[in-house]
């Protein structure tokens, strides 16, 4: 076994015993995210093409509607989540 395939295994590894646990125990406690984040990229496909019509435009608008979109969900995620800690 030469040195990329040890390190490629290690790396395997070190991401099946840390990361991936952690990475289910995370998104176990947030079941909405699997549903919410697509939903965020179509809404913001859809918002960018109805006010556009360059694909490339649109893709451009897409990200900023995600942004946006984004930025606004995630405040109020954020708001509700220190309601709960505080309640």
């Amino acid at each position: 076994m030469n040195g990329f395939t040890a390190l490629v295994a290690a790396s395997a590894a070190l991401q099946s015993a840390v990361c991936l646990p952690l990475a289910v125990g995370w998104l176990g406690s947030v079941p909405g995210l699997l549903f919410g984040l697509p939903l965020l990229v179509v809404a913001g496909a859809v918002f960018a093409a109805t006010h556009h019509e360059d694909p490339t435009t649109i893709l451009r608008a897409t990200a900023h509607w995600i942004g946006w979109l984004g930025g606004i969900l995630g405040a109020v995620l954020a708001v509700v989540i220190l309601i709960g800690w505080l309640v």
